[in-house]
């Protein structure tokens, strides 16, 4: 299949919209009232927006489900999540987690004292049309790619690959000298799913913040923080 990449920065998150023969699938949707930008974006690139086939969600984080209920309603795009957070996307919240530097602990301490977080964080709730456990094979949904499950940043999160690339949301980050990410529900998970995501036949990671970044730099980063041997 003929694959064509376009990334989009909505606000400080990376949204990739991914075409192959045709068919439309977005990655993410950054924070909530962006739909305009990504509607734009996406012409921009020289499509539709109405054709629009499918949204995956990476998680359901603020900064990347919460312009997801409009882009749904505005393009009939199916929603795609995993199976544990639809009920976040269905109540439109989902907690931040807990920080895994001093710095982000501060953070994420200070925004539940101060009553902050659900402001914040809430988005516009939505209805998922496709859940799935532990992968997801999108052949059936005319892409030559899977989904599978990276949790650790959250219960939920997943991962696409796409040939030589993962496009991992938060698993990692590439900003600011930063790769491990700043927050996560679980930390072994994250070693977890970085072991699975170096097991991996790709070249390229994409997170959701920051630059692609190369498995030999993912790999160093792993080895120097005791994940991997």
């Amino acid at each position: 299949m003929k694959t064509k990449l376009h990334t989009f920065r909505v606000r400080f998150t990376n949204v990739y919209l991914i075409e192959q023969d045709g068919r439309l699938i977005l990655l993410d949707t950054g924070t909530k009232n962006q739909e305009k930008n990504l509607m734009k974006a996406i012409r921009t690139a020289g499509y539709d927006p109405s054709g629009l086939d499918y949204i995956f969600l990476t998680h359901t984080h603020y900064d990347h489900a919460g312009s997801v209920a409009e882009m749904k309603k505005q393009t009939g795009a199916c929603v795609i999540v995993h199976e544990s957070e639809a009920g976040f996307l269905k109540n439109g919240f989902t907690p931040v987690p807990g920080g895994t530097t001093h710095l982000f602990k501060f953070i994420s301490f200070m925004g539940r004292r101060r009553g902050i977080e659900k402001k914040v964080a809430s988005y516009q709730a939505v209805e998922p049309d496709i859940t799935f456990k532990e992968n997801l094979n999108l052949q059936q949904y005319g892409f030559d790619a899977q989904i599978i499950h990276t949790p650790g940043h959250t219960i939920g999160s997943s991962s696409l690959l796409l040939g030589d690339n993962a496009f991992v949301g938060d698993a990692m980050f590439n900003f600011r000298g930063m790769i491990y990410p700043g927050f996560a529900d679980d930390e072994k998970q994250v070693g977890r799913s970085w072991e699975k995501l170096l097991d991996l036949d790709v070249k390229w990671y994409y997170p959701a913040h920051g630059k692609r970044l190369t498995k030999t730099k993912l790999n160093s980063e792993a080895r120097k923080r005791g994940l991997i041997k």
